[in-house]
């Protein structure tokens, strides 16, 4: 039986093996658990395994992990328990209570045999033979022992007064202590074999240490250690004075004391002297010592059970070993994340990143840590100013710090040293192809310069139209000409190219076209055709020019190869010319036709020079008309003065002549104002041909041009007058008279135009009909008429009108 005590101790008290630190530096750490209910009994079953029973009942197995108890299972006896006992195995524990003793299979954790009794039972203990012994505290105030039929009629002696201890020693001799202040030892049998009385006041608790004693502990706090063997004894005392509630071992030997109200005394394994005292309020059940020295006391109160630590502070830093996550280091005592890593920054291994267990180094201080396995792991350990690389081509995603990426998304591209949004690699994605140029062009090539932003880059010397540049940079609806014939070739563009694949010049074409009043009729306009062939150069595509070869006209509504603007009559093929017409329309009397027949109009027309203009005929009229009024005028003066002459005598000749001569420049001058004015060298009559061209009537009367000065609006100057009261350039101030007449013609400057009486007088000369040339064919005056409109004449006009007078018409209507 002793074999098996020392067995059951030594499983016990397996987790109070201390290290050798043990003695030093305990700290309070605190109440680091907490479990419900009065624990009246703990015992240790393996080193991590804590086996506790309530006053309520409640048996529970506990997962010991340093003070932390996990409960692993729990039974609910449904008793008021007073104590209990573990068989050696572990497997059974028997628990005393007030109508009994339950026997627990703790593999099974079911109720492996009940015993039932008439008094309260306090204590119980296994002998070798595993039988029980029950101690009545009260009432028999002994132990009983107890066999599978029940009680076996063995006892031990009664206490004088109330029993309080019990244990069992070797060749299961019971030991026990009662108020009496005795301690009793008994055999078996029941036979008395010792009663020591060696207290002054009652023993609380008796256990055997496997070593071959019992140590007693009594109210008053006096401790007894007795030799078995001889019973001689060591005695010592707590310095708490108190009541003794518990005595547990260390497994080197040192003996731990627990009291009633909170103390656990650590007494010296050999001599029983006091070595350290702790305290922890509550009825101190057990004081364990763990792995690494540190102390944990196990306390009772009414309603809960609680584990308190002390703790080891091996480096001195005041902060307890089981809560330094660096006991041997004194700069650092915290690792929140439990990466090895201290969180004081100014101790040793200090962890920049305290709350993340993935990092703990930051070599550049950027916020970001050194583990590429890490969180937020920096990418650039040495460039605080990058620490992403999202795309992992080795430059950082900020973009504006050293290294940056300005695309850092795409592994292909980094930099982009114009900032045109195109990287510099041409070969990586969306590369730029002017990579020191500012520009936008998508198409042809990316990042160029593109004048009119539409995607196609400007030519360069190496990058031509040919290669693909934009042939029309200043317009963005155009880009490619094909044909090189300056019309680009998108259709929804600028002067599209209708001919793409064929270089042409023209701009226009005329072509058929139903009217949209419903009535189907064909019409004829002149539409945008740019680009395609225009072989006579009028603008006009040759398949939409009635005449491809006449650059003077694209329409011969009358098929006769004669232009629009050139035939007289272009919805006759018969009629070409004026003179067709006048030929075949005999009774048309207009000037036109008229001058066409008068063979001395025709002779006066062709006899002007080139640049010069020709009077219409009916002004040509009126210019014979007033030369031969003029002539039979100064014929009457000659005869006048020739009749007279005789009876005057040479003084009166001379006068006359002077006279003559004044009023030929007279009419001189008159008659270049007349032509400045009208046009001709007569007053017009009302309807002339600048009121008929201006009103839009242009040709009635082919009379007269227009008065280029007759709206100016400066005022003449008026003549100065003399001393003699004559006006200063007037009369014959300019000639010099002489008594010989036909020098003094000879000589004046102020004949502008000299010669014969003819000239002097503006007439023509005169030209018989009879000599004009058969030969020669009637033409009109080389006039180059303005360029006809679009649209065609005005209603109503003749080409010879528009030659004449389109010009102003054209003004008139700011064309």
């Amino acid at each position: 039986m002793r074999k098996a005590l020392a067995v059951l101790l030594a499983i016990l008290l397996v987790p109070a093996i201390p290290l050798t630190e043990a003695e030093s530096n305990l700290l309070d750490v605190g109440i680091i658990d907490s479990v419900d209910g009065r624990f009246i009994h703990t015992s240790f079953s393996s080193s991590s395994t804590l086996l506790t029973l309530t006053t309520a009942g409640n048996l529970s197995e506990h997962f010991w992990g340093s003070g932390e108890l996990i409960t692993q299972w729990s039974i609910e006896l449904n008793i008021t328990a007073n104590s209990a006992t573990p068989d050696y195995t572990g497997l059974q524990i028997a628990v005393a209570h007030t109508g009994g003793v339950y026997v627990v299979n703790t593999e099974l954790r079911v109720i492996a045999t009940s015993y039932n009794t008439s008094s309260s039972v306090d204590s119980v203990v296994w002998d070798t033979d595993g039988e029980l012994w029950f101690g009545h505290f009260g009432g028999e105030r002994r132990a009983k022992e107890y066999g599978t039929t029940g009680w076996t009629n063995a006892a031990t002696p009664a206490h004088n007064t109330a029993m309080t201890a019990m244990t069992i020693i070797s060749e299961d001799r019971l030991v026990t202590g009662g108020r009496d202040n005795l301690v009793k030892v008994t055999t078996q049998d029941g036979v008395l074999e010792k009663s020591i009385s060696d207290f002054s006041a009652y023993p609380t608790k008796i256990i055997n240490d496997g070593n071959g004693n019992i140590i007693v502990g009594c109210s008053n706090g006096d401790l007894f250690r007795y030799d078995f063997t001889d019973w001689t004894y060591t005695s010592s005392a707590i310095s708490s004075g108190q009541s003794i509630l518990s005595i547990n071992l260390a497994a080197d030997g040192r003996v731990l004391v627990g009291t009633q109200n909170g103390m656990l005394h650590i007494m010296n394994g050999t001599s029983l002297v006091e070595e350290e005292s702790f305290s922890s309020a509550g009825r101190v059940m057990m004081g364990v010592f763990g792995t690494n020295g540190e102390l944990y006391i196990i306390t009772s109160f009414s309603l809960a059970s609680k584990v308190r630590l002390y703790d080891l502070d091996s480096d001195g830093d005041g902060v307890t070993d089981s809560v330094d996550a660096f006991p041997l280091d004194s700069s650092q005592d915290e690792d929140t994340d439990g990466d090895g890593y201290g969180d004081d920054p100014h101790g040793n291994n200090s962890d920049a990143f305290p709350t993340d267990f993935s990092q703990w180094l930051d070599s550049d201080g950027d916020g970001y840590g050194d583990n590429p396995d890490g969180n937020d792991s920096d990418a650039f350990i040495n460039n605080s100013g990058q620490w992403v690389d999202s795309d992992g081509d080795g430059y950082g995603d900020n973009t504006n710090s050293e290294g940056g990426d300005r695309f850092p998304d795409d592994p292909t591209q980094w930099s982009d040293q114009d900032f045109d949004g195109y990287g510099d690699e041409t070969t990586g994605t969306n590369g730029d192809h002017c990579p020191e140029l500012n520009g936008f062009s998508t198409v042809d090539r990316r990042g160029c310069k593109d004048t009119d932003t539409d995607g196609y880059s400007d030519p360069t010397d190496d990058w031509t139209v040919a290669d693909g540049a934009d042939y029309a940079i200043y317009d963005k609806t155009q880009w490619i000409d094909n044909d090189g014939d300056g019309y680009g070739d998108n259709l929804s563009g600028n002067d599209p190219d209708a001919c793409p694949l064929a270089w042409g010049n023209s701009t226009s074409t005329y072509v058929p076209e139903i009217a949209n009043d419903g009535t189907l009729t064909l019409t004829y306009v002149v539409i945008d055709k740019f680009g395609c062939i225009d072989s006579d150069g009028d603008g006009f595509y040759d398949y939409g020019d009635d005449l491809p070869d006449d650059p003077r006209d694209y329409i011969d509504s009358d098929g006769d190869e004669i232009g629009y603007s050139q035939d007289y009559n272009d919805s006759n093929k018969l009629v070409q010319t004026r003179e067709d017409h006048c030929d075949r329309v005999p009774t048309d009397q207009s000037e036109m036709c008229l001058g066409v027949r008068d063979a001395d109009y025709q002779n006066y027309v062709n006899s002007k020079d080139s640049g010069d203009s020709a009077l219409g005929y009916n002004a040509w009229k009126n210019s014979l008309k007033s030369a031969e009024e003029e002539e039979t005028t100064s014929d009457q003066y000659w005869s006048t003065a020739a009749e007279i002459g005789p009876f005057l005598g040479a003084g009166f000749a001379a006068i006359v002549a002077v006279l003559l001569i004044y009023a030929g420049i007279g009419r001189a001058r008159r008659r270049k104002a007349l032509v400045k004015t009208y046009g001709v060298p007569f007053v017009p009559e009302e309807n002339s041909a600048e009121t008929e061209a201006l009103e839009g009537k242009a040709g009635l009367s082919a009379v007269g041009g227009v008065d280029s000065d007759k709206y100016w609006e400066d005022e003449i100057e008026p003549m100065e007058v003399g001393d003699d009261g004559n006006e200063l350039g007037g009369g014959f101030d300019d000639i010099d008279l002489k008594g010989d007449i036909s020098e003094t013609a000879e000589n004046s400057e102020v004949m502008e135009e000299s010669a014969s009486l003819e000239e002097l007088a503006g007439l023509p000369e005169q030209t018989e009909s009879s000599e004009v040339d058969e030969n020669l064919e009637p033409k009109q005056a080389e006039v180059e008429a303005p360029p006809v409109p679009a649209e065609g004449l005005p209603e109503g006009w003749t080409m010879d009108q528009w030659k004449w007078y389109g010009a102003e018409w054209l003004a008139r209507q700011d064309k």
